[in-house]
């Protein structure tokens, strides 16, 4: 993106759909995975079934997404926030098998609480990555 400044009046930007697409990237994929890091942040308290294993794993992943999401929306997105959100999302969908081998029994809605928001988080953040990296290669930054 270049932005020209006309005698010291006001930015010009050169490509104004890629500001939109920018926005549109930040934003909405930003507020999509705060709200499933939100969800996960509150259906340990509002189920309270299943061991506390499983809730605490849920709880802290989903503090985890909601700081990490919320911090993208507030100062951009990058590669290292989308690493970070597929990450959590990987680890939800391993960590109900890992739970198992500690002797733990894992709800079955435990489970497909944990498998659809890991998938929905690996989904979101591999869009986000394909996106930015679309973006810096039409902008000519590599």
């Amino acid at each position: 993106m270049v932005i020209h400044i006309e005698r010291g009046l006001r930015p010009r930007v050169s490509d104004p759909s890629h500001v939109l697409r920018q926005g549109v990237h930040d934003q909405i994929l930003g507020l999509l995975m705060f709200a499933v890091g939100v969800l996960l942040l509150v259906m340990p308290m509002i189920t309270e079934t299943g061991p506390k294993d499983a809730q605490m794993n849920e709880l802290l992943v989903g503090l985890v997404v909601a700081f990490t999401a919320g911090w993208r929306v507030y100062r951009g997105a990058g590669p290292w926030s989308d690493a970070v959100i597929g990450l959590a999302g990987v680890w939800l969908i391993v960590s109900p098998f890992v739970l198992d081998l500690q002797n733990t029994a894992v709800h079955t809605a435990d489970r497909v609480l944990a498998f659809v928001t890991g998938g929905v988080l690996v989904a979101l953040s591999l869009l986000s990555l394909l996106v930015w990296r679309l973006d810096r290669k039409r902008t000519g930054r590599s």
